[in-house]
């Protein structure tokens, strides 16, 4: 097994240093959709079976089950509890906080027409949110292979700067500030004029830390209209309008655990903060099919989303060097820590817009009701199973500018070939089942997520995978209803917190559990 094989040195070719990377894109597509407490009880597994208010933003056929008109809002609590493992040492990261879930209403109405096949038209007005980015992690430990600063040395290397007065001007967060400070300095090396480290692995060993903390979460708006021919064929549309309010910062620190008081490095700390904000478009398409009353079978088809997304960033770094500035400048009074941020360079944050476009997904589902009569109150209970395929090999990133440089294009193209080297097309299957008791209904479900990774391009040791067994309760009468659902997410991940042209950078193991108690509260109108 080999550690992730992308072409990373062609990601720093273009001079302005943008922040997109392949685990971006993942971001917004390797996702757990939320909806209402009834959906995630039965493991999300909602492409046949219908009548729910999750029906919108996942098969809007669905809708057509509705006769009469609801409000409905789900309201949520997410617990986020992290395991990281990172060289032989295990840390503990947690972050809860609420969930907005979704609200919105549902319009039905029956066809005035009785020689018509429609018998009912629903339109659905709806806001959900479909991920949550609350999260608090860190790990540490000792590294005597590479340094975080490396990554700037590879930047101003692989953008072919060769006056290095003008670094500052072309990275504005990162390796400017590793250059201004002296962590990143030119060398002589067998003659030859270089590009250097001061924490260099060869001559210390060095003390890593990794701090993180991300806030915000993707959430999408919709239109749905659904129609019910003779019970038969119902099908409808969805138009989604997602946005995204993405913020992480991050902080890292290094530090020199030889105990050389003059070998040019002793520590430095770099902060970061990043927001990405935007929205975009995409469309959900879906059929129900019922060829006898107790069964259903149901596809879908949700086109990518198009995005337009804004990165605005900030970094401050600072860094002690010992002697090397009172050295290299023959001047004692040199100070031995500097400290420069990206307001030293340029005027705000650095800004910089792009497109995204996120997979698109197809789904086949079946479901079986038992003692499905015209009486739904009758109904005594169902079982529903989805296949779900998601193409995570067709995300893809694209500047939003007409006159693109020729470096940015190059950007985007290597980008978007590193993605296509990393990640595939993955299976997820989602099965649940309710039994219900006259107004108390009882439910469980289970919901597996494939990887999104080429199996061959993951590092070594790593593991990818999401389970999602769930349970809920549910009450109905005289119009009202109440769903309350209890989910638990199980999985393991890796993170990479710098990536470097060979396979001498680290990563961490990191293995979650997440609980998730989820209420809906409707009414019929």
């Amino acid at each position: 097994m080999q550690k992730v094989k992308i072409t990373i040195v062609l990601l720093f070719a273009f001079l302005s240093s943008q922040a997109q990377e392949p685990a971006d894109a993942l971001r917004y597509s390797y996702i757990t959709p939320l909806g209402s407490a009834r959906t995630q009880a039965i493991g999300g597994a909602g492409v046949s079976l219908g009548g729910d208010f999750s029906s919108t933003f996942i098969n809007p056929a669905g809708l057509g089950q509705f006769k009469t008109n609801e409000f409905v809002f789900t309201p949520g609590f997410f617990m986020n509890r992290n395991k990281y493992g990172y060289n032989d040492s295990t840390f503990k990261g947690n972050r809860s906080a609420l969930n907005t879930g979704n609200i919105g209403f549902i319009f039905s109405a029956p066809n005035r027409w009785r020689s018509s096949n429609n018998r009912n038209t629903t339109i659905a007005l709806a806001l959900t949110q479909t991920a949550n980015f609350n999260s608090n992690f860190s790990y540490r430990g000792l590294n005597n292979v590479s340094s975080y600063s490396e990554k700037w040395v590879e930047e101003i290397i692989a953008a072919g700067i060769t006056n290095v007065n003008s670094i500052g001007a072309s990275f504005p967060n990162g390796a400017s500030q590793a250059y201004e400070t002296y962590l990143v300095d030119t060398a002589t090396e067998n003659g030859q004029l270089v590009l250097k480290t001061n924490a260099d692995t060869r001559l210390m060993p060095l003390y890593q830390t990794f701090n993180y903390k991300t806030r915000g979460g993707m959430y999408e708006g919709a239109f749905a209209v659904a129609w019910n021919n003779r019970e038969k064929i119902l099908y409808g549309f969805t138009i989604g309008l997602p946005f995204i309010n993405y913020r992480r910062t991050t902080t890292v620190t290094e530090r020199d655990l030889s105990g050389n008081t003059d070998n040019n490095f002793d520590n430095f700390s770099f902060t970061e903060n990043l927001s990405t904000t935007g929205g975009g478009v995409n469309a959900k398409l879906g059929v129900i099919f019922k060829p006898v009353e107790y069964f259903r079978i149901g596809v879908t088809f949700h086109t990518p989303s198009l995005l337009m997304l804004t990165d605005r960033s900030d970094a401050t770094l600072t860094a002690n060097i010992e002697n090397y500035s009172k050295k290299v400048n023959n001047d004692p009074s040199k100070p031995t820590t500097y400290t420069y941020s990206t307001s030293d360079y340029i005027d705000g944050d650095y800004t910089y817009e792009y497109m995204l476009t996120t997979p698109w997904r197809a789904a086949v589902s079946l479901a079986y009701v038992f003692r499905e009569i015209s009486d739904v109150t009758k109904q005594k209970a169902f079982i529903t199973a989805d296949l779900e395929l998601v193409n995570y090999k067709a995300n893809s990133f694209k500047s939003t500018t007409t006159n693109a440089t020729p470096g940015e294009e190059q950007y985007f193209e290597d980008l978007n070939a590193s993605i296509d080297a990393l990640y595939k097309m993955a299976f997820n299957a989602r099965i649940g089942g309710e039994l219900k008791f006259k107004t108390i209904m009882v439910r469980a479900g289970f919901n597996y997520m494939g990887s999104p990774y080429q199996k061959s391009q993951l590092p070594q040791g790593a593991k990818v995978s999401r389970m999602i067994p769930s349970v809920g309760l549910g009450y109905r009468d005289k119009g009202y209803f109440l769903d309350l659902t209890y989910s638990h997410l199980i999985g393991n991940d890796f993170h990479v917190p710098y990536i470097l042209t060979g396979n001498n950078y680290p990563f961490a193991n990191n293995k979650y559990s997440n609980g998730q108690i989820v209420a809906t509260v409707g009414f019929k109108f």
